[in-house]
């Protein structure tokens, strides 16, 4: 493959963005953590070798589930029924470029991967690649990607912002640069605590639910939470950490059953499914 780079000037907007998740009563926002028993996966499978670090998911529009690990700007299709790795695909050859990547989107045809400093890798599953230097490196710490189709903007998850906010940052990326960028927001770390989340609570991914809400993993300490476009916080629950030890990648199928990926931490990489539970009348 032949790269090409080009350099973007992106003062990105902000978005900030066992037990049962915990629901603030008389909210008008519907979340869909409630309709997740994770307690209960349909299906666990254990990665081979090249995805023991795996550091992210995304499901394309049909259907198809890919991971990364991050080490490798590589690309590999899992089987939602067996967890079989199939195709793979090498950005820059193969062998492909090393680096710290921390999260994959897709928008289309279009694959993203990006590192934990800021370089964006878009590529298709057949042709060139590009790299674009989002200008996070010196206020982001970066750990989850996802494309977020309503608004064709990139979500970029902070594990850790510089300077501090006491909150937790996610910046949006207009897939079209002439956009104006949205307003920054901010989820205060004060509101985890009321949903049972510690409040040191660090972003390891970052994905869109069928809802439109954003869903957000912590791999230390073990816990998710979800908000909505505003920074509120609609729910929190501690992931088991024998079961989930290393949040690292989440992706909702397309009949919404939601993927987590777990990398090697003492046990197998492991990506596990669960379904939803049940579904709320009036809810998505």
């Amino acid at each position: 493959m032949t790269a090409y780079r080009t350099c973007l000037s992106l003062a990105c907007g902000l978005l900030c963005l066992a037990c049962a998740p915990a629901v603030t009563p008389g909210q008008e926002t519907f979340g869909v953590l409630a309709l997740y028993d994770l307690g209960r996966p349909t299906a666990s499978f254990q990665m081979p070798g090249p995805l023991e670090e795996i550091s992210g998911l995304a499901v394309t529009s049909e259907g198809r589930l890919f991971g990364h690990n991050d080490e490798r700007a590589t690309v590999h299709e899992i089987d939602r029924g067996t967890g079989a790795v199939g195709r793979r695909i090498f950005i820059g050859g193969d062998p492909s470029i090393e680096g710290d990547f921390e999260g994959l989107a897709i928008a289309g045809e279009r694959f993203f991967l990006v590192t934990s400093q800021g370089a964006l890798y878009e590529f298709r599953e057949a042709g060139d690649h590009r790299v674009t230097d989002l200008g996070l490196s010196t206020s982001c710490e970066i750990e989850g990607l996802d494309y977020d189709p309503s608004d064709d903007l990139l979500l970029v998850a902070c594990k850790v912002a510089t300077p501090e906010r006491g909150a937790i940052v996610v910046h949006r990326m207009p897939l079209d640069p002439r956009r104006p960028r949205p307003a920054p927001l901010q989820v205060p770390r004060g509101q985890l605590p009321t949903f049972g989340v510690a409040a040191d609570f660090q972003p390891s991914s970052v994905a869109v639910t069928p809802a439109g809400t954003l869903l957000l993993s912590s791999a230390a300490p073990e816990a998710l939470i979800e908000v909505d476009r505003t920074g509120r916080v609609l729910a929190g629950i501690e992931l088991d950490s024998e079961r989930h030890p290393q949040t690292e990648g989440l992706a909702f199928g397309p009949e919404g059953t939601l993927y987590l990926a777990d990398e090697q931490n003492g046990a197998a990489a492991r990506v596990t499914a669960y379904p939803r539970a049940h579904t709320d009348r009036g809810r998505p």
